[in-house]
């Protein structure tokens, strides 16, 4: 018999499908249990009714315990009382044979065999008949009979919200869909669509709101084990649904299925093999991993990098509570951590070079994984396996503001003894990145209290960036920078490069400061990583603007903005963006494009940029004639940034030539508060300009 037959995923109407039907004998509506096969199914058996000459006819398999008993079950739904001599399958199929109709046989899983033979006799020698099937499995039909229609999950902000609108609403008249919606939308989100689940969590809604549900779907399985008396037993809880499928797995696929629950996000057949396999179990990995697949129990799904496996968060707990069972919870999640380690390895040495966008997309594929290694290094207690797998990726923090590195950080040094200085001084020195991009010394201020604060170049280099104390950085940064290279650690020092330039530059020291920042850029240019080279692209062209060289800085600066980096680097591109538009005489342009980059500030809480924001906005609102805005905002650069100050030197003259009268009550608006301001006002000014 055949073992496979055309797929298609489909998230389109009956209307489409029922047009397939007629042009296939046997079509098959698989998917995971509570995917709303059986109901699909029965919409198209209504609509197909009128279609057929003899209706359609419903054969449902959920009681019959044998795959023997399918041909016992579908001669009952027939009517068939007396039938010639011969095996009961060919014997349907000499009833069937001149007959017109619809035969749907649902829920043929666990009897796959005894539907599949029926199926293929009835194929074959019922030319006018069309059958219907849902399972969790294909039937496998041979001679091209079969079409596979894999039922897609809801869209959760689209028929998922409906359906758990129209269910909850059903129970109360008083439950309100559009106040509701967002969180609607999120336990749509949480139960992968899944349209049973949905239901399941809709009639929770009589003592509890949608907010709580949503907060409680850690635990699925659990807050949705109140069943529904008017259904069939495998579809009143959410647990019995899963059961019903796991009863139906080899032992093998069972062990490996519950091993799989270590994956909190997509996973190869390689990770699969490390981390889950079991070498007494019997079966390759990959063939148990097909017939997962084949039985909905995982979805196979195309990555950004090559194929991956997943597993629906409700088919994870469900295993998860399973492999807790079996008392192999700590080894495979050991496995886990160190397969973790293993990529976070590699993915250290692509952010370290010319292949960075590729080690970006590769650690944003594998961050749930990597977080929940992380999580159970740390509830083991394991300090230096936390600090191991935090290590390869801690340069993230600053570039793509990854603030959770931040946090495991921080629990790094929550687990680390008084007298394990190294440890002391990489927590410090990489929370100090993650507080310098918040503007927030205080918080720096206070680890610094709990942990301590060792004497040591790598502790004055952090205390000097988070407070953006320029000539401590010139002080410190290349001695921090000599011990990170002595230890083999290039790629933090790297990191750093920038600062010692920057603080020269800041410093009054400019010809040293473009002499290294040239160097960087040389550097950065032949070896990368594009990040660094982009940067200090911009830096130089900041110095450029300083001293009097305006097309050399919009050289350099163009240079910068050709240089492909990945998404979510913090750079001041846009600004730079902006400025250009607003040279060009794009004014409307370049209100939006700066707008937009206070948004992307505030949304990610880099309030370091605000300098450059300031700058901008300062000397186009000096062009623009709205001279007390750009006072206020440069009032607030001067305090909070005033090494900037020659950005903005001649729109200092200007404002100081109109004599201004203080404006009382915004001399201390805070980083949020001042970019909330600018934003308001480039908005204002893009409307009107348009």
């Amino acid at each position: 018999m055949a073992t496979c037959c055309p797929r298609t995923a489909t998230t389109t109407g009956p209307s489409s499908l029922a047009a397939l039907l007629g042009r296939t004998r046997l079509l098959t509506l698989a998917g995971t249990g509570g995917a709303g096969k059986t109901r699909l199914a029965l919409e198209l058996a209504r609509g197909h009714e009128d279609v057929q000459a003899d209706g359609a006819v419903l054969v449902e398999l959920d009681l019959v315990a044998e795959g023997s008993d399918v041909p016992d079950a579908v001669a009952e739904a027939l009517d068939l009382r007396a039938l010639p001599g011969g095996a009961l399958v060919d014997a349907i199929a000499a009833e069937l044979a001149p007959r017109e109709l619809l035969l749907v046989l649902d829920n043929c899983e666990h009897v796959i065999d005894g539907a599949a033979e029926l199926a293929q006799a009835v194929a074959e020698g019922c030319p006018e008949v069309r059958i219907l099937a849902t399972s969790r499995q294909h039937l496998g039909l041979s001679h091209g009979f079969e079409r596979l229609i894999t039922v897609a999950p809801l869209e959760p902000a689209g028929p998922g919200a409906e359906l758990f609108s129209e269910r909850a609403s059903a129970l109360s008249a008083a439950f309100d869909a559009q106040a509701w919606r967002q969180a609607v939308v999120e336990i749509c989100r949480r139960l992968d669509g899944v349209p049973l689940a949905i239901e399941l969590a809709a009639a929770r809604t009589t003592s509890l709101t949608p907010a709580d549900i949503a907060g409680r779907l850690d635990d699925q399985l659990r807050l949705l084990a109140r069943g529904r008396r008017a259904v069939a037993g495998r579809h009143r809880t959410l647990r019995a649904t899963v059961q019903w499928s796991y009863d139906l797995l080899s032992p093998q696929a069972r062990r490996l299925f519950q091993r799989l629950s270590v994956f909190v996000g997509p996973f190869d057949l390689a990770a699969a093999e490390t981390v889950a396999a079991v070498p007494a179990l019997a079966g390759d990995t990959g063939e148990l991993l097909s017939d997962l697949v084949e039985r909905s129990m995982l979805v196979a799904e195309p990555g950004p990098l090559s194929g991956r496996f997943r597993l629906l968060e409700t088919m994870r707990q469900f295993a998860a509570g399973q492999l807790a069972s079996s008392g192999d919870a700590d080894l495979v999640a050991a496995r886990h951590a160190r397969w973790c380690l293993g990529q976070g390895t590699r993915i250290q040495r692509l952010l370290a070079g010319p292949d960075e966008i590729d080690g970006v997309a590769r650690l944003d594929e594998l961050w749930p994984n990597y977080r929940a290694a992380f999580e159970w290094a740390r509830a083991a207690g394991d300090r230096q396996l936390a600090y191991a797998l935090v290590r390869p990726v801690v340069v993230e923090v600053v570039r793509r503001g990854r603030t959770e590195i931040g946090d495991f950080v921080e629990r790094i040094l929550a687990m680390t003894p008084p007298d394990d200085t190294e440890m002391i001084l990489f927590g410090l020195c990489w929370a100090a990145q993650r507080y310098k991009l918040g503007q927030d010394p205080g918080a720096y201020q206070r680890l610094v209290v709990r942990h301590g604060e060792p004497d040591h170049p790598l502790a004055h280099h952090a205390r000097a960036a988070v407070n953006q104390d320029f000539g401590g950085l010139a002080t410190w940064t290349s001695p921090a920078i000599a011990w990170l290279r002595r230890r083999g650690e290039d790629d933090l020092a790297e990191q750093f490069e920038l600062d010692a330039a920057a603080a020269l530059l800041f410093t009054g020291r400019a010809e040293e400061g473009e002499a290294a920042v040239a160097a960087l850029v040389d550097r950065y240019r032949g070896h990368g990583p594009p990040t660094l080279l982009h940067l200090s692209l911009m830096l130089a062209g900041y110095s450029s603007s300083v001293r009097g060289q305006p097309g050399r800085a919009a050289q350099l600066f163009d240079e910068a903005a050709e240089v492909q980096v990945p998404e979510r680097t913090q750079s001041p591109g846009k600004s730079i963006e902006a400025r250009t538009a607003f040279r060009l005489g794009q004014r409307a342009r370049a209100y939006r494009i700066l707008s937009s980059y206070i948004d992307e500030l505030l949304g990610t809480g880099n309030m370091q940029a605000i300098c450059v924001t300031c700058v901008e906005f300062v000397n186009m609102m000096v062009a623009a004639g709205r001279l007390p805005d750009a006072a206020l905002m440069l009032d607030h650069l001067d305090r909070t940034a005033p090494y900037w100050a020659p950005q903005v030197a001649e729109a200092r003259s200007t404002i100081a030539a109109a004599r201004l009268a203080p404006v009382s009550g915004r001399d201390d608006l805070d980083d949020h508060q001042a970019l909330e301001y600018m934003r308001r006002v480039l908005l204002r000014l893009a409307a009107a300009v348009s």
